[in-house]
């Protein structure tokens, strides 16, 4: 988890702070938005600087974090999607993690609730038809391939550990 705290969290923090900065949403939006960043800055720090000492509750801490991951994603792309369209991304950090830390089944749920969760808002935000309909199924699918082949890539990657201490 700290490998994905030292390279999602700048990563959600450039998207975040880039589409405040650059597209100027409605000031209401905007707040609400940093609030959820901090909050989500603030608790992924908290866990990560004490994961070691909350040993007996790592596999939880983990679940935690990847599905508020995922719930802090809803509402930042719910108010930024309209004026930046890459927020999309946010909801490829959940599955992500997911495939760093759990197996293959809780990778594959992660995301697909991310994705789908991704194109109902897509749904509440625009209508569904031609190339729009394209892209948002274009970012679900990526969603999960991209998750597959991560957790396809930790799994090697543990296997070839396993492989060299034996």
């Amino acid at each position: 988890m700290q490998m994905l705290n030292r390279y999602f969290t700048p990563f959600a923090l450039a998207l975040i702070l880039s589409a405040v900065y650059f597209s100027e949403p409605e000031p209401r939006a905007t707040k609400i938005a940093l609030a959820i960043l901090l909050a989500d800055v603030a608790l992924n720090w908290l866990i990560g600087r004490n994961q070691y000492r909350w040993v007996a509750w790592a596999s939880r801490l983990r679940q935690l974090q990847v599905w508020l991951n995922f719930v802090w994603a809803v509402p930042l792309f719910y108010l930024l999607y309209p004026y930046w369209a890459p927020m999309w991304l946010l909801f490829v950090m959940a599955p992500t993690a997911a495939a760093l830390t759990t197996s293959r089944l809780e990778t594959v749920i992660c995301a697909a609730v991310s994705a789908a969760a991704m194109l109902g808002l897509y749904c509440a935000r625009q209508t569904l038809e031609g190339v729009a309909l394209g892209m948002a199924l274009s970012h679900a699918v990526f969603i999960v391939i991209f998750s597959l082949f991560v957790h396809g890539l930790a799994q090697t990657a543990l296997r070839m550990r396993d492989h060299d201490l034996s």
